[in-house]
């Protein structure tokens, strides 16, 4: 059960430590949780590295996700876990990263969750729909060469200290400069409040030349608190893009102690 459910949280003590106070659950089921994490985990350490079918064979999903919603629609669309947490919000904050000049997944996003501040950038110019999501031009990865960083993007919508509920990514590669740069800020900036993205929903792009960089990324994620609860491949093209939603936990969940 969720906290949106107005469960006793005396009754879901841990799991709510454990997920930063996002899931109420029963003893028994969150430890379910963390088993299945701790036997996928293993299995997604040992990575098979061939190009042509990378995606059906390496980090699969980690996390059961108590209710998961997809969130647009077609390749606009995302899956995002426990939207009535959100719902119940008097205020949240969703980043949508690469437009396209498709706005499914904002539409939607706005359908449900009326209260949330939507932005949504992309390096080419589009206008969101009226009463939607505010639109930022800007080329998004590390803060160099013309592009800007997540840090730099909430500094200029002055956002520096607030928390992120949902932050979409879609920029074809730029994910990967884009939160490395993200990670190292936050882990070794001592002058700034760390942001707190609650989940990610990114869709990985691969070429021959990066498979050791997505290994890399996901372990990056993994060592940010990251678990993988949704995982859907390019049906079009399946060895170049594949969609993922990671939610963030406490550190405590990944405590091999299951006591």
């Amino acid at each position: 059960m969720t906290k949106a459910g107005k469960v006793d949280s005396s009754l879901c003590k841990t799991s709510m430590i454990q997920s930063d106070r996002f899931i109420c659950e029963s003893e028994d089921k969150w430890l379910s949780r963390r088993k299945f994490y701790l036997n996928q985990r293993e299995k997604n350490i040992f990575t098979m590295n061939e190009y042509s079918d990378y995606f059906q064979k390496n980090w699969f999903p980690d996390f059961q996700c108590p209710q998961e919603t997809l969130i647009g629609r077609g390749d606009g669309g995302k899956w995002a876990c426990n939207i009535e947490d959100l719902k119940s919000k008097a205020s949240c904050l969703i980043y949508s990263l690469g437009s396209h000049g498709e706005f499914s997944f904002e539409r939607t996003a706005r359908q449900l969750f009326p209260n949330c501040s939507i932005h949504t950038v992309d390096m080419k110019s589009y206008s969101c729909p009226a009463g939607v999501c505010n639109f930022h031009q800007a080329k998004l990865g590390d803060g160099h060469n013309g592009s800007i960083s997540l840090r730099q993007l909430m500094t200029q919508l002055n956002q520096t200290n607030a928390k992120i509920d949902i932050l979409k990514i879609d920029i074809e590669y730029g994910e990967y400069p884009f939160l490395h740069a993200f990670f190292s800020n936050n882990e070794f900036n001592r002058k700034q409040q760390p942001v707190y993205i609650r989940q990610i929903l990114v869709e990985v792009h691969l070429d021959k030349d990066r498979i050791l960089e997505t290994n890399a990324l996901f372990h990056l994620l993994n060592s940010q608190n990251y678990v993988i609860f949704h995982k859907d491949i390019n049906q079009l093209f399946p060895y170049y893009a594949c969609e993922y939603a990671l939610l963030r936990l406490n550190r405590a969940f990944f405590r091999e102690n299951l006591s």
